[in-house]
């Protein structure tokens, strides 16, 4: 009882505390003074060493400030935002940690509610990759919503369990919805079919959209469906299978989807089909497989909810407006 009595005396504690992204910063915690002379203490002397015991335990377990690996978590904090809010879109930024970085800065300066990423964050399934990415994500301090890509676990079942022990997913899938101020998200997986939506993903999708009830339903994938005429990609994206392609755009058309955002071309595209827009945003950071007045540029693109409408921009890395649009 000594030692405690004499650990409390201390004046200043400092104590490693984690920040959202893993590393330690130290923080302090200032003693309160004891009790006066003469007066009686609230705290006895059976309930120190708990006392003691809980701050502890509160200081060493790792403290949550908006983590961009807690998805999970990410959600719950989601749950009760209303219009108007913001969020950004960014794609692709592998190899690109420069481009990644000031993108990720303008985007940050719009205040924005949370973050989109639509995969390839990576170049290859390493946990030394991952440090690196999460290490330049540091100023991310908002919720942030991994959409899984095919750098991030190609050619390896090890990539795949990888990126699962990265982020903490609902129910530990690499497909999950939500929803958020009226509005439906839903995260899909292109690569474990490489290039379909099959068997219990699909299943899971269409009970998704056909249960859902929000007037505004918005779908993020890496692979795109249908790519621009000069595009790089064609053969390898959801196009490579067009019969499963074309159900799944029907799908969409049928359950009132608004917009599909997709990544892995590494540019800006923007078309409509049937109603529909599809957004490829892939100016993440990887190198561009266009020409700059074929959407070759590096961007991000900047979702605006209002109460009755949203509007989209999108924003290049000297911060220009390249394109706007509404989605109606």
């Amino acid at each position: 009882m000594r030692k405690i009595k004499n650990y409390f005396k201390k004046e200043k504690w400092a104590n490693p505390v984690r920040n959202s992204c893993g590393t330690s910063n130290s923080a302090r915690i200032i003693a309160r003074p004891n009790p006066a002379r003469g007066q009686r203490s609230v705290i006895s002397n059976g309930a120190k060493p708990l006392l003691l015991l809980g701050v502890i335990l509160l200081i060493s377990l790792p403290s949550y400030a908006g983590s961009i690996r807690e998805v999970s978590q990410n959600i719950e904090r989601l749950k009760s935002i209303e219009p108007p809010f913001q969020f950004a879109v960014i794609g692709d930024s592998r190899d690109g940690d420069k481009v990644y970085v000031r993108l990720m800065e303008r985007a940050l300066e719009r205040k924005p509610h949370f973050f989109v990423h639509l995969g390839d964050m990576i170049s290859r399934p390493k946990e030394k990759e991952w440090q690196k990415f999460f290490e330049i994500s540091k100023p991310i301090d908002v919720p942030f919503f991994p959409v899984v890509g095919n750098h991030e676990i190609f050619a390896s079942g090890r990539g795949e369990k990888l990126y699962r022990e990265q982020f903490h997913l609902p129910e530990e899938k690499t497909y999950y919805a939500f929803r958020a101020g009226g509005i439906l998200f839903v995260i899909l997986d292109s690569e474990t079919g490489k290039g379909r939506i099959v068997n219990e993903q699909l299943s899971w999708l269409e009970g998704t959209l056909s249960s859902s009830e929000e007037g505004y339903k918005l779908v993020f994938i890496h692979r795109p469906l249908f790519l621009p005429r000069d595009s790089l990609k064609r053969g390898r994206a959801m196009d490579r299978y067009p019969l499963e392609r074309d159900n799944l755009h029907r799908l969409f058309l049928k359950t009132g989807v608004k917009v599909v955002f997709e990544g892995d071309d590494h540019r800006y595209d923007r078309m409509e089909k049937d109603g529909i827009l599809y957004l490829i945003t892939g100016g993440g950071g990887a190198p561009l497989t266009s020409f700059k007045k074929r959407g070759g540029f590096f961007h991000c693109t900047w979702i605006s909810v209002q109460q009755e409408r949203v509007e989209g921009e999108v924003v290049d890395l000297d911060g220009r407006i390249r394109d706007k649009f509404v989605i109606k």
